[in-house]
């Protein structure tokens, strides 16, 4: 049977890291959990290295192409400040917005200069936040502005609301958030209003022991999990994997990958060893059992899920509709961009079901073909390459543009790809 190593959930590790440093204890918590360098990808490693950097007072970070890293240390930085710091990185990050979470904190207090486009990275942080005020932000875009506010409130003392606006996309990431936070012994209380969300937190970081990275409950990562389930479909020695590491009643929002692989006919269930994928018949009679009828799904939760979906949906030959994903236009790449353009080589198609105001997208794979070769242009982006991969069983000749980008969230991935018989 197949055995797949997987990295840590960089969600939960930023998320960690930065509770850490706030408690002045980053080194040698990092030297107590080797686990977490050894394990990690390249996100967590520039989380980590900024955070160092701003310890010993260095004056610029570059977190390249991390959006999620550059959005946490930036509240950190103005919540911890000691001397104005530059926040760079590349092309990839410079087109990733983060004016709401800078609006934000500038509210609170703290000067924050745009060095180059307006809303965009790189930013210069002059003046930091005194005291806490209370803030209402919206999630439109991201959830990890909500993020980066609630991992700096246990930093001042007393009672702090942050009112989230416009959720409409990866409530979970936010709930894993308050969950880290609370297993710290941060005291949380939520209140929903009309299309608000109210989150109250009591407690500082001073007042609470250093966590372990049990007590944090660092897993495996389901979002790169979820990169397998297609590729299970082409596998013609086995109809199983084991996925190590993970947890079916996991904290990470992706979890809800072991439901959604019902839709690929692929069952997901408790291994001693992590979790086992099966695949449920062949794939003739998974093609064969697909209704005409078209499928509604809602991913607005799940939007890194999205990529490996839609390739295993095509692979099936299955039309979906699919709801909740426009923010995937603002990932490290256009990400609705990058799959039209790399399902036409499959005779699929994305498009807006409706009109330009709908959030809902339909996925047309009822003339889906195999071709001899197909190069994949990932756009520089780990999870388009990653999903695609998923297509080596059923094209002799598959490239791509930029195979590295992987690193960014899973160092190991074509290693372990390579445990499914590939070469």
């Amino acid at each position: 049977m197949i055995h797949i190593e997987l990295p840590l959930s960089k969600s939960q590790v930023n998320r960690a890291l930065i509770a850490v440093a706030a408690k002045g204890n980053l080194l040698p918590w990092l030297s107590e959990h080797p686990e977490i360098a050894a394990q990690g990808c390249r996100d967590t490693r520039l989380m980590a290295e900024a955070l160092q950097k701003h310890a010993a007072g260095f004056q610029s970070v570059d977190f390249q192409d991390a959006g999620t890293p550059c959005r946490l240390f930036t509240a950190y930085a103005a919540a911890q400040f000691t001397q104005p710091i530059t926040i760079s990185g590349n092309n990839s990050l410079q087109s990733r917005a983060i004016s709401p979470l800078v609006d934000a904190l500038i509210t609170m207090g703290a000067q924050i200069t745009y060095l180059n486009n307006v809303g965009y990275p790189p930013i210069t942080i002059q003046k930091g936040i005194d005291q806490w005020q209370d803030v209402a932000i919206s999630t439109s875009v991201s959830s990890q502005f909500a993020s980066a506010l609630m991992l700096i409130a246990p930093l001042f003392s007393g009672s702090k609301k942050i009112t989230l606006t416009q959720n409409t996309h990866s409530q979970s990431y936010v709930d894993l958030t308050l969950n880290l936070l609370q297993s710290m012994g941060v005291d949380v209380e939520e209140e929903y209003i009309d299309d608000t969300r109210a989150i109250t937190l009591c407690g500082s970081f001073d007042q609470i022991p250093l966590p372990s990275a049990e007590q944090l409950e660092l897993e495996a990562d389901w979002s790169s999990a979820a990169f397998f389930y297609p590729l299970l479909l082409g596998l013609a020695d086995t109809n199983s994997i084991v996925l190590e590491g993970l947890q079916l009643h996991s904290h990470q929002g992706d979890v809800q990958m072991a439901v959604l692989g019902n839709l690929l006919g692929i069952q997901t269930s408790e291994h001693p060893n992590g979790v086992l994928l099966y695949r449920t018949d062949t794939l003739s009679s998974l093609q064969d059992n697909n209704s005409e009828e078209t499928m509604f799904v809602d991913l607005k939760d799940n939007p890194d899920l999205v990529p490996a979906l839609v390739v295993g949906w095509c692979i099936l030959g299955k039309s979906v509709v699919i709801k909740g994903i426009d923010n995937l236009r603002y990932k490290e790449c256009d990400r609705i961009a990058a799959l039209q353009q790399n399902l036409a080589g499959l005779d699929c198609s994305l498009e807006r079901w409706d009109d330009d105001s709908s959030d809902l997208w339909h996925l047309d794979a009822s003339n889906r073909s195999f071709p001899v070769s197909l190069h994949i242009d990932t756009k520089e982006d780990h999870r388009i390459a990653m999903a695609f991969s998923a297509l080596q069983p059923w094209i002799e000749a598959l490239t791509f543009s930029d195979s590295h980008c992987v690193e960014k969230s899973f160092p190991n991935y074509w290693e372990q790809w390579k445990k499914c018989t590939f070469d």
